[in-house]
This record gives structure tokens, C-alpha cells and sequence, in this order.
């Protein structure tokens, strides 16, 4: 693609490409090897498992909004070479410790309770370190990547995340079942090590550093949520972002029962609508990538998170697999292009030093929005709408279409919404009036003189 011509980008996709492989096995690999060797037979299995998720949420819904400051304050690059480094030492630490014959422990081995505190404690740092990594790689992109190349920049690295999270499962369940889990580890590890590499050959501009010695925290924390909430066009990112991770959610936590109560199919047909879903994944990350610019971020934005709406209607009306498989590739095609259009927009929309901030708050609300629909789904279902049975206008509803015509009818109802925030606005780097609102940071507060 034209966008690996950019040698600084390049080098920064390579190692985000390898970097997110060894998150998704690893991820796989500990939730294999808890279910069927920590926990087999044992009833504290399932919980030991969501403890994984758990360790892996926390930081982004503690840690995540206020990372942002830091992140805006310190050296972009400097930020991302030092936790990789951490995560790496984390991650090598946590393969020492579950190695079958421990070095310069023979063959003592923790007990079950250390091992998963182990586990649990690496994984809650290493996401901790992620918080601060992901809004650092946002920023730098925008600094390494000229505008007309940001949503070619964001679709390719969408495409290789949606290829990670296809093959990375297979990859950990190989590794677990024939070497162990600490070479799934030791993967995860090196991975770090490659994308630590990759971020110091790039070559960045040189960053002003904000002056901020005499300045709060609160205070910063503050002049980046007037930045999000003062600005139409952020308002709307957020928005298509907690619609889009909503249906995400809600698909996440019923895409079995649809299997099994709507399509009539069996259960073993789950993995492979993930597999579509993936695919449709890569292919409208690719396809978003492609017309962004002509379309224009501002059109793919909504456009995509109408088609989102639109597709997860009608995905709620399939009682075959055939069907429901189309639909499912193009619930994942329409899904990833408003991922695409999320990060060019922001970078397009926000002033370089509040970059970190508004992109710190972003990100956690989507994955809220992904948890609160999800636990939102399973329990209507489970309750309120288990024993629901209705026909409007002839078409018959269940418990699971009906929770997906819901979720469906407010994507593309809130579509109306983005559109009408999206409209007219105006670019930081084009020569009319910005949109974000002319908001002077904390420190140039501070430094410029009284009237």
C-alpha cells in the first residue's frame, strides 16, 4: 500500500502488527490454559477466567481517562519506548514464573493462588502501561503521517488487528496444548520487544514540551474535556463510537443464543460466524481505507455507522445461517469503517497538545459502552424478555431479536445525530476557521499576560 512508503509509519505498523499478535495469543493462551489445566474439574474455574477480563478492564476504565494528561505533557515516542520496555520485562517476569522447571528453582512450582495473582497482577500492569501507549501512538501517527494518508494509516492497521484476532487464538491454542503456557508468554514478550525496536528506528519530529510545572493536574484533566465536549465534531466521534461499541457488545454477548435459538443451528457454528466477522472486519477496514478521502471522514463516518444500524436490523430478522452469515460480514465490514474514521477525525479535530487527553477519554467510554450493552443484553434476556414471544406486523419476535432490533433501530437512529453534528465542520489543518473551539491549554494560561 501507498502508506508503507512512509518509512516512519511503516516501522510503527510493523511493530504494532506483531505487538497486538502477542496480545491476542496471549490473551487466548491464559484463557485456555486456566479453563483446561489451572481450573479442569474445579468449580472456581469460570470465575478464574473472568478474572482475566477483569485485570484487563480495570485500568482502562480507572487509568485510561487521566492517562491522557501525562501522555500530552510527556515526549510521544519516549512514552511508548518505556512501557514497551515495561511490558516486556512484566511479561518475561510472568514466563519465569510459569515455566514447568523454574530457573534456579528446579522444579518448585507456586501455588495455584500465586500463579493466578501472577497472572492477574501482570495482566492489570501490562494494561496499565496500554492506557499510556495507545493515546502516545495516536499522537505520533499524527505527527509522522501527512492528512490525506490518516485513514489509509488507521485501515491498514484495523485490517492487521481484525487478521490478529483470527489467527492469534489458534496460534495460543497451539502453543498451550504442545509446548506450554509459558512459551505463549514468552511470545507476548518478544513481540514487545520487536515493537520497542520498531518505535526507536522511527524517526520523529522533534516535540515542544508543555510547560506545565506550575499547572494541575485537575486543571489539564479539565482544558482536554472542554476540548471533547466543546467541539461538534468530537461529539459526534464519541457518539458513533459508543453506538458502534454498543451493537459490538450486544453482538459479543448473544452471538450464541442468536446460533442456537434463531438460526436453529448448532452450537459449533459460533466459531465460525467469528471467523465471518472477522473477515468482514479486514475487508471493510481495507474498503474504508480506500474511499475515505474521496467520500470524506466526515460522510464515512456516519454513513458507516448508519450501514452499522441498518445491517444489525436486519441481521435480527435471520433465521438461517446463509443469510445471517452475509449479514455478519457486513456487521463487521460497517462496525471497523467507523473505527476507521474515528482516528483520522480526532487527529484532524483536536489540537496537537490535547491530543493524548481527548483520546484518553474516548477510548475508555467505547469499551464501557462495549461492557455496559453487553451486560445490559445478557441480562434482559436472562430476565425481562426470557419467556418474550410477539409478532408485530406479522413478523414474529424472541428474546434475542428483539434485543438486536433494539440495539439496531438506536445505531441508526443516533446515525441522524452524528450526521447533524458532523455538518460543516471544519479541519484543523485546513485554511478555514477550526472546530475545535480556540481553547489555550493550562500552562499558556498561565503564561500569558493579564488584560
Amino acid at each position: 500500500m501507498k502508506i508503507l512508503v512512509n518509512r516512519n509509519f511503516a516501522l510503527l505498523w510493523l511493530g504494532q502488527a506483531i505487538s497486538n499478535l502477542g496480545d491476542v495469543i496471549l490473551g487466548a493462551a491464559l484463557v485456555l490454559w486456566i479453563a483446561n489445566d489451572l481450573g479442569r474439574g474445579r468449580s472456581w474455574a469460570p470465575v478464574a477466567v473472568s478474572g482475566v477480563f477483569i485485570a484487563e478492564y480495570v485500568p482502562v476504565a480507572i487509568i485510561g481517562p487521566l492517562a491522557g494528561v501525562f501522555v500530552d505533557r510527556w515526549s510521544r515516542r519516549l512514552t511508548m519506548l518505556r512501557t514497551d520496555g515495561l511490558r516486556m520485562a512484566l511479561t518475561s517476569c510472568l514466563a519465569w514464573v510459569l515455566a514447568p522447571t523454574v530457573p534456579f528453582l528446579g522444579e518448585l512450582k507456586p501455588p495455584l493462588g500465586w500463579q493466578l495473582g501472577a497472572v492477574y497482577t501482570v495482566v492489570l500492569l501490562d494494561q496499565s502501561c496500554g492506557q499510556f501507549f495507545n493515546p502516545a501512538r495516536l499522537a505520533l501517527i499524527g505527527d509522522i503521517v501527512g492528512p490525506e494518508d490518516l485513514a489509509r494509516a488507521t485501515s491498514l492497521s484495523q485490517a492487521t488487528m481484525g487478521l490478529s484476532v483470527i489467527v492469534g487464538p489458534a496460534i495460543g491454542s497451539l502453543l498451550v496444548f504442545n509446548f506450554g503456557i509459558q512459551w505463549a508468554v514468552i511470545a507476548d514478550a518478544l513481540s514487545f520487544a520487536v515493537s520497542f525496536l520498531t518505535i526507536a528506528m522511527i524517526r520523529a519530529p522533534v516535540e515542544k514540551r508543555q510547560e506545565s510545572d506550575h499547572i494541575s493536574f485537575s486543571q489539564d484533566f479539565r482544558a482536554g474535556l472542554q476540548v471533547l465536549l466543546g467541539s461538534r465534531g468530537l461529539l459526534a466521534v464519541l457518539l458513533a463510537s459508543l453506538l458502534s461499541m454498543s451493537a459490538f457488545g450486544a453482538l459479543n454477548a448473544l452471538a450464541i443464543f442468536f446460533v442456537t435459538d434463531n438460526l436453529h443451528a448448532q452450537p459449533n457454528l459460533y466459531g465460525p460466524l467469528g471467523t465471518v466477522l472477522g473477515l468482514g472486519a479486514i475487508a471493510g477496514a481495507l474498503i474504508a481505507g480506500l474511499i475515505a478521502n474521496r467520500l470524506g471522514l466526515a460522510r464515512l463516518l456516519w454513513s458507516a455507522t448508519f450501514a452499522l444500524g441498518l445491517t444489525t436490523l436486519l441481521l435480527a430478522r435471520m433465521t438461517s445461517a446463509g443469510p445471517a452469515f452475509a449479514l455478519i460480514f457486513l456487521v463487521g465490514a460497517t462496525w471497523i469503517a467507523v473505527n476507521v474514521a474515528v482516528e483520522p477525525l480526532v487527529l484532524r479535530l483536536t489540537a496537537r497538545e490535547f491530543v493524548g487527553r481527548v483520546t484518553a477519554v474516548l477510548t475508555p467510554a467505547g469499551s464501557l459502552a462495549s461492557v455496559l450493552s453487553a451486560a445490559l443484553a445478557g441480562s434482559l434476556v436472562s430476565t425481562v424478555l426470557h419467556d418474550f414471544r410477539g409478532r408485530v406486523l406479522g413478523l414474529a419476535f424472541g428474546p434475542v431479536d428483539t434485543f438486536f432490533c433494539g440495539i439496531g433501530a438506536l445505531v441508526l437512529l443516533g446515525s441522524v445525530a452524528v450526521r447533524f453534528l458532523m455538518h460543516d465542520v471544519h479541519f484543523l489543518d485546513e485554511p478555514s476557521r477550526p472546530e475545535t473551539p480556540t481553547l489555550m491549554s493550562p500552562s499558556d494560561q498561565a503564561k500569558a499576560p493579564d488584560s
